[in-house]
């Protein structure tokens, strides 16, 4: 098949042809590449949560042993029906296995490989978008209709109204990554427990309750390019049970409301990005420290190791310094 466009990716998740089993989602927002990886394969097996039926494997495995995926692949459930394998192959060179799978489709497993954003030419994209069996779906970050649409929909489920104002404001806060979406929306229903009209004062205290963690020393030194504080603040706050793939996480989100500040819209941008807690003095001084191109690039380098960290949980405090220290360096240029 070719590559699956935007448009129709989401028709296409709900009703994938009998006769695809591979499938790549791949794409720069992480979190709805595992959104839509996780929705295949509820839509091959009977219950995601059943071990027997779904199985999540390491890039760095089946990049070592191309014949591991096939093996898995071919494995018969013990209680029989249909399985699914999900791969996040990270940065791993997963297009040798991914040949012999073609090679010998497996009967009754579906294959879903998850990736970052790729070139046209790269060798995995290539290889699936032009298997007869295989589809590519490429996962870019929500646009502002992407936006209100999931607004509206979690809305409606849950029956709350909203005002004007207050949607302005909730939309400038979501969108870079799916899932970071979804849990902001998530903490917003819990706060809204018992009533039934959302206005703008609700999400300001939804905003500042989040930059509080997410504004916290650790970040702002890093972006500051005080090496030795950040690194002080960050080894006690993981002494106090902080999580590492948080720290990348709100390390992004920063620095994706920074890009947006300095490619136009200023200081406020920045604020309602969810870091109303920040002094002003603070984002003004980074906004002048960064420039667009290399909070673009730190953009990229962030969510490859947001990516890893969620892939590689022992992991993820090496991933997190590792992304404070380029943060830091990036700041001292």
């Amino acid at each position: 098949m070719v590559a699956i466009r935007k448009g129709d990716a989401e028709r296409f998740i709900e009703a994938p042809p009998a006769h695809v089993f591979l499938f790549l989602v791949h794409g720069s927002d992480a979190g709805l590449v595992r959104e839509r990886a996780l929705r295949l394969a509820e839509r091959r097996v009977d219950d995601r949560r059943d071990p027997f039926q779904f199985v999540e494997m390491n890039g760095d495995a089946v990049a070592a042993d191309p014949l591991t995926l096939l093996d898995e692949a071919n494995t018969v459930p013990l209680f029989g029906g249909r399985r699914a394998l999900l791969v996040e192959t990270g940065a791993k060179a997963v297009a040798p296995a991914v040949e012999k799978l073609l090679a010998a489709p497996p009967r009754d497993c579906s294959v879903i490989l998850t990736a970052g954003a790729l070139r046209r030419d790269a060798p995995l994209r290539k290889l699936i978008e032009g298997a007869k069996d295989g589809a590519a779906i490429e996962c870019s970050p929500d646009s502002d209709a992407d936006v209100n649409a999931l607004i509206d929909r979690t809305l409606h489920e849950a029956g709350l109204a909203i005002s004007s104002e207050a949607r302005a404001l909730l939309q400038a806060a979501l969108g870079e990554d799916r899932l970071m979406s979804r849990s902001e929306l998530q903490k917003l229903l819990l706060y809204m427990h018992g009533r039934k009209r959302i206005e703008p004062t609700d999400i300001l205290e939804i905003v500042a309750h989040a930059s509080k963690s997410a504004a916290d020393s650790v970040m702002l030194d890093a972006f500051s390019g005080r090496m030795r504080a950040a690194g002080a603040d960050f080894d006690e706050t993981l002494a106090q049970g902080g999580d590492p793939t948080l720290l990348i996480s709100n390390a992004l989100r920063y620095a994706l409301s920074l890009h947006r500040g300095r490619i136009g819209g200023g200081l406020m941008t920045v604020k309602r990005g969810g870091f109303f807690a920040v002094p002003d003095s603070v984002i003004e001084a980074h906004l002048k420290l960064w420039p667009a191109p290399r909070l673009a690039a730190l953009i990229e380098t962030l969510r490859a190791a947001q990516g890893r960290a969620r892939a590689h949980a022992d992991m993820a405090r090496v991933e997190a310094a590792r992304a404070l220290m380029t943060i830091a360096h990036g700041a001292g240029r």
